[in-house]
């Protein structure tokens, strides 16, 4: 697991918890070369889901890119560890009862916006603002207004 701080490619775990119903494994881990502390989620996928990029080319499916995704949208806070599992399960679970062998890069997509307009604002929109792509400040503020239709 490479380091998110420096990149360094080889942290250690520090410590290992199991989740209360056994679905998952939360991971401390710390940079030897850094020292920056981070933690990490681990659950099972299902190995047969492929994902269909838009060029349409298929790759497996890979949590970890949701999980990076949702760690620059939440940022750094005290809870944003915590966030991250909790929109992760959310989901993993979603894209496990939904799709059976594969999944569009978009459907993802769009259920982590859900997920993200649901449970954090802010950070559905910075989401939303990388997944869709804005070029010019009003596509950002329709997206505002579409958050809070006053």
């Amino acid at each position: 697991m490479k380091c998110p701080h420096c990149q360094y490619s080889d942290t250690k775990v520090t410590d290992t918890r199991v989740a209360p119903d056994q679905s998952s494994i939360r991971r401390r881990r710390k940079c030897p070369e850094c020292g920056y502390k981070f933690s990490t989620l681990e659950t099972l996928c299902p190995p047969e889901l492929v994902v269909i990029k838009r060029n349409l080319q298929e790759e497996e499916f890979d949590s970890e890119k949701i999980a990076s995704g949702l760690r620059k949208a939440i940022k750094a806070d005290a809870l944003s560890e915590k966030k991250i599992e909790h929109a992760m399960q959310q989901i993993l679970n979603q894209i496990q009862e939904n799709h059976t062998t594969k999944i569009t890069s978009e459907e993802i997509g769009q259920i982590v916006m859900q997920i993200l307009k649901e449970t954090d604002p802010i950070a559905y929109l910075r989401f939303a603002s990388i997944y869709k792509n804005f070029h010019e400040t009003h596509e950002f503020e329709q997206e505002v207004k579409n958050l809070h239709p006053d």
